[in-house]
């Protein structure tokens, strides 16, 4: 059996809900799908189509987000009156950026991102879920880039890095995608996440296998796709 949660086991118990006006929280409670889940189980994994809020109610429930070598990485260990999957709230949907699993055994209210948009802004559902998209897509994007960061090793973050600066500042041609923009090893090494002496030696192998050159002093990149490839392995 599930814990049981101390206090107001409804939404009104809850931190994250008190902003929000008695009928309103009574109209998502009414909503909520419940479900219980065991330890270990899975709630959702990390990619799939984000259509759904989840209150946790009792027990805790995991986040986290798989490694290339198999293990996973602990993002965040979330307590009941905890709200996770926010990037349902993105319109259309996003993926979800973590893996969620029940830490113990676990009751979670699954509440549609419609219904919450519907009971909270009303008429002004679709102009509002579009301002919120507007305001969390980058947000969203940032917190992908710092998780994948967590799971990859340096090879992958100094790749990851290059094809990140090649997709905001590159020119392609050509030779490859030319960075219009001047980026120093010392930059590389800031994004990526490492010294500046262990980023080099990695930038030194990717141009002995032909992966990045210099001209002029800009940075090409002849070969994206195996960036990419090394970027997703590592």
């Amino acid at each position: 059996m599930v814990a049981p949660l101390a206090g107001d086991r409804s939404l009104h118990g809850l931190a994250a809900m008190k902003r929000l006006r008695t009928d309103q929280r009574d109209a998502l409670h009414a909503r909520l799908s419940v479900r219980d889940y065991r330890r270990g189980d899975i709630v959702y994994r990390p990619g799939g189509h984000a259509r759904s809020l989840y209150v946790v109610l009792a027990g805790v429930a995991r986040l986290s987000i798989p490694a290339p070598n198999g293990r996973s990485v602990l993002i965040h260990l979330l307590p009941a009156g905890e709200i996770f999957g926010h990037t349902a709230l993105v319109e259309g949907g996003g993926p979800h950026i973590f893996a969620a699993d029940a830490y113990t055994d676990l009751r979670l209210g699954r509440l549609a991102s419609d219904d919450f948009f519907e009971v909270t802004v009303g008429t002004r559902a679709p102009e509002v879920r579009a301002l919120v998209s507007i305001l969390t897509e980058r947000w969203i994007s940032l917190v992908q880039r710092l998780a994948r960061f967590l799971a990859q090793d340096l090879q992958a973050r100094v790749a990851a890095s290059l094809i990140e600066a090649v997709r905001g500042f590159g020119v392609e041609d050509t030779r490859g995608h030319m960075l219009s923009l001047r980026i120093t090893q010392d930059t590389i090494a800031d994004l990526s996440a490492g010294s500046v002496r262990k980023v080099n030696a990695v930038l030194r192998r990717f141009e002995r296998d032909g992966l990045v050159r210099k001209e002029h002093g800009r940075i090409v990149l002849p070969d994206v796709g195996a960036l990419e490839a090394l970027a997703l392995g590592g």
